[in-house]
This record gives C-alpha cells, structure tokens and sequence, in this order.
C-alpha cells in the first residue's frame, strides 16, 4: 500500500557547489555558503574537483553527474569561476537527456563562447589546457531547459571577464537573472571574500 501523503518522508533539498581552475572547496565564501545552505536544512556537496590545475570538460561533466545522481526540483547547482563553465556543460547533458534542476547560481564565470582556436588564444594566454573550454559549442537551449530559475552573479572589475560580453552572452542564451555588484573582482581568495550573501539568496529564494 502506497504510503498516505502524511506519512510520505519530506524531499530533502540537495545544493552542489562547483569550484574552478586551481581552485579548491576551501576557497573563498565557498565553505561559508555550505555552512549556511545546511543551516537552511540543504544536503551540501563542496566536492574537490578532478586534477583543477588541468581540467577537462568530460571528465568535470561525469564527476557533476555522478554527484547529483539524479537532478530534480529540490537540487541547487552553483558554479564559480571556470566551475560556471563545467555547470553549464553539466546543464546541457542532462538537457538533452529531458531532466533539469531547480535552480542554477553562476558565479564570476563566462558562458561558453565556442570559438575558433585562432580567436581564444588571446584569452587563454597560451595555456593549452584551457582551450577546449573556449572553443567547445555548447546549445543554449538545452541549457536553458536544465537550468530551472538561474541567476549570474557578477563583479564590475572582474580582471578575468569582459563583463559587458558576459552579460550580454548569457542574456542571449540563458536568460537568466543577472546580479551586477561592485568591487568584488572575481570572488576568490585574492579579493577577501569570505561571505556571498547574494548567492545564498540566490539559491533559496521562494519562486
């Protein structure tokens, strides 16, 4: 007999945060916004990435998938830095699979341009390792389909984006809500942060 709806345990919200390039879950206001989605009764995941001074797209897109398992309603991804990208790969395979999450927070990141190897290698500053995530194509519909409610949160004097082409980028192909702050470069170490109110309440927002 099916279980009455009283007795049916609750769905326990999941929150996955995603770090990028030499980067590690100990960075920043990355434990602080696991401290903080746990108080709010979120099972948090703040994984170590695979080999962050090398990363490669399919090998961050199996870990992520194998992570979330199986994305729902409940499930919260959040991406900082090169981690935005790797979500957004994430996004699109379980798009064309037909599954989606709940909600998407990107953080100091860039959506994918797909660009020549001639025209990213002025922004990948003849580190090889990062071609494949400039030049890789990714379809913003099957993104847009996976993302749920998303939100990009983004600096005025990010030194790594050009911020005016990033946010018109993911305008163009996601959509989502975008945060314009100030002053706070690229949300790493290097820039103090150990707090992102902004992500937190992007990722727990009612709606």
């Amino acid at each position: 007999m099916d279980p009455t709806p009283s007795s049916r345990p609750e769905r326990r919200k999941r929150a996955f945060i995603i770090h990028g390039y030499l980067s590690y879950p100990a960075e920043a206001w990355l434990p602080w916004m696991k401290a903080e989605l746990e108080k709010r009764g979120y099972r948090v995941e703040l994984p170590a990435m695979p080999a962050p001074d090398r990363p490669v797209i399919a090998e961050w897109v199996r870990f992520i998938d194998g992570l979330v398992g199986a994305p729902d309603g409940d499930t919260v991804i959040v991406g900082h830095s090169m981690g935005v990208m790797a979500v957004i790969f994430y996004l699109e395979s379980i798009g064309r699979a037909g599954r989606s999450v709940g909600r998407t927070v990107l953080v100091a990141g860039g959506f994918p341009p797909g660009l020549s190897a001639a025209e990213a290698a002025p922004r990948i500053h003849g580190n090889s390792v990062l071609t494949p995530w400039f030049t890789t194509p990714v379809d913003p519909a099957k993104v847009r389909a996976a993302a749920g409610k998303a939100t990009v949160i983004i600096s005025n004097d990010d030194p790594y984006i050009d911020v005016p082409k990033a946010v018109a980028a993911f305008e163009a192909k996601l959509g989502p809500a975008i945060i314009r702050e100030n002053g706070k470069g690229h949300y790493n170490e290097d820039d103090g942060l150990t707090e992102l109110p902004a992500a937190l309440e992007a990722a727990i927002a009612a709606g």
